[in-house]
């Protein structure tokens, strides 16, 4: 996560107080479209009948296809969106989003379905929304991890498991591998904690005389008689531990190829880059897109980057992290990208803005009614003896309430649509044509980059990641280009070899690049300016002296 703390005030401001303006023609699907509610989750299957039906209704604009198959051989689907009639794909700047690398970080996926909806139904109503589907490509992955999100649907599961993709390890190293999971002791198809009454003196928590489904931490001097034992489950293989060996555990989010790290110095990650099929997919179909500048990929929890949310660096803020998503699109492919961390658990019943045990009760109790909250019930432990199981369910604390979840999805999706609209954006603005006399013309070039992402990052210049933008001059004998860096001076870096190709280091972010060409010929030549980022321009450019001659401004 690379975000400037200066940009991120703007991102509401990029969408949210656009107004309807008479931008061209809506799209029209065939059919009727798809309606989903942006105010619930979708299992895995769900998303991708959802993608279907997508691709189905407006099938000029949309291509449905799968980069890979998951570890059980689910499909990893692929959404290309892009306006057919403004040019091949390949020559408009991309916009990648993906969600739903860890597993239980699920409602990313309901944010890049709500992407998707909104730009197919504010096309042609929002000047913005057209102007960027006009010139720019949309690449969705909505579910990274089909398998984790699948078992955090239909198997119990904890706010925190599955994280994993279903790549099976030994976590404990005796040989077997993923059998050691949670249980759900009592059947009701959730897991939940573990407390036990134990004599007093014993234990460190006490229960809250206030609330007794919470427990409280004793104080020095006072005695206990609760103790916490983890999460709901039971010592399965025997070796005097609980828990310690769950499906996985392989984090997606440590496998890339930039920067991997081995186990003992990140833990998490597999046993070489790119091992898993998941994160492999990914990395081989970005290296078919050389006009991917720009990446987000949503994950949560802690409400970063937005308004109301935090801007943080994720190495110096957050943790260190080696192989992730963003790390690999920016190094390996010098796309601009970013991390989303969705949802924090609310703090509006708070004065402090640090929710409390007892504030989120309250939550529970007054606004959700009890649905968060599995009362506490005795059941008996093969190691334990009589424990009690209950608290929150999974999918709170890091995902939203449905009347909470469609005002997510909005303000991450402008977000986005605010980081997209930075994707550079070229244009000639300025081409001069002076006689040097012995059929010599001297031609200088203006390009401009209207946006804030430049045309070839610097990361791209600096490990020359891929190729510079190319400026071509076609239909005469270029016997001399450069780069001119000081206009007043007329001072010029001048290419040594193959003057009818320069190479460009760029156009940076609102910014100009000026060229000069030396050329020799008659009548009209052309200029082609090529960017893997920023497409490409072209200019006729009539080889005569102007009748009134303009002076750079």
């Amino acid at each position: 996560m690379t975000l400037s703390r200066r940009l991120a005030p703007l991102a509401l401001l990029s969408l949210l107080v656009v107004s309807p303006v008479d931008a061209g023609e809506p799209l029209k699907p065939v059919g009727k479209p798809p309606t989903p509610r942006f105010n619930r989750l979708y299992d895995t299957d769900a998303v991708g009948k959802l993608l279907q039906a997508y691709a189905r209704a407006y099938p000029r604009w949309l291509r449905l296809s799968t980069i890979g198959q998951s570890s059980e051989g689910r499909p990893i689907w692929l959404l290309t969106l892009t306006n057919p009639e403004s040019g091949p794909e390949l020559q408009k700047p991309a916009m990648y989003v993906d969600a739903n690398t860890h597993a239980n970080e699920v409602q990313g996926t309901e944010t890049t379905l709500y992407l998707i909806d909104f730009l197919l139904t504010r096309y042609g109503k929002l000047e913005r929304i057209t102007e960027l589907l006009d010139r720019a490509v949309f690449y969705f992955v909505p579910v990274v991890n089909p398998d984790g999100r699948s078992k955090w649907f239909s198997q119990p599961a904890t706010p925190h498991f599955p994280r994993t993709v279903a790549t099976p390890r030994d976590d404990d190293r005796d040989g077997l591998s993923d059998e050691d999971g949670y249980d759900d002791l009592d059947g009701n198809g959730v897991i939940t904690r573990m407390r036990k009454k134990v004599p007093l003196g014993e234990g460190r928590f006490r229960l809250d005389p206030q609330d007794p489904r919470l427990l409280v931490r004793i104080k020095p001097g006072e005695q206990g008689d609760y103790t916490l034992l983890g999460w709901e489950g039971i010592d399965n293989d025997g070796d005097g531990k609980i828990n310690e060996d769950p499906l996985g555990y392989v984090d997606p989010n440590r496998t890339f190829g930039y920067d991997f790290q081995p186990r003992y110095v990140q833990g998490g990650a597999s046993d070489y880059p790119l091992q898993i099929p998941e994160t492999r997919a990914i990395a081989n179909w970005a290296l078919t897109k050389p006009n991917l500048a720009a990446a987000q990929s949503f994950h949560n929890a802690g409400r970063m980057i937005l308004p109301g949310y935090k801007a943080m660096v994720i190495w110096k803020d957050l943790y260190r992290a080696h192989a992730t998503t963003v790390d690999h699109l920016y190094m390996i492919h010098g796309a601009i990208a970013f991390t989303n961390e969705l949802y924090r658990a609310p703090t509006d019943l708070d004065g402090d803005g640090h929710p409390k045990p007892e504030e989120r009760m309250k939550f529970n109790d007054l606004l959700t009614l009890g649905r968060q909250f599995v009362p506490w019930k005795k059941v008996k432990h093969p190691q334990y003896g009589e424990v009690e199981v209950g608290g929150y369910r999974h999918d709170v604390g890091r995902v939203p309430e449905g009347w909470l979840l469609e005002s997510e999805c909005h303000r991450n999706a402008a977000f986005v649509l605010f980081h997209a609209r930075q994707l550079p954006q070229l244009s000639i603005v300025e081409v001069k044509v002076r006689a040097q006399g012995s059929g010599l013309w001297r031609i200088d070039v203006a390009i401009a980059n209207e946006r804030g992402i430049p045309s070839v990052t610097a990361i791209a210049r600096q490990n020359k990641l891929h190729r510079p933008d190319l400026a071509l001059i076609k239909g005469g004998q270029v016997v001399a280009s450069g780069i001119v860096r000081d206009l007043d001076l007329d001072r010029i870096d001048l290419q040594r070899h193959r003057p009818e190709r320069l190479e460009v280091p760029g156009v940076k972010g609102r910014g100009r690049q000026r060229l000069f060409f030396l050329v020799a010929g008659q009548g009209e030549v052309e200029l082609r300016y090529e960017s893997l980022k920023a497409g490409v321009l072209t200019r006729q450019i009539e080889l005569k002296e102007p009748e009134t001659r303009k002076e750079f401004k």
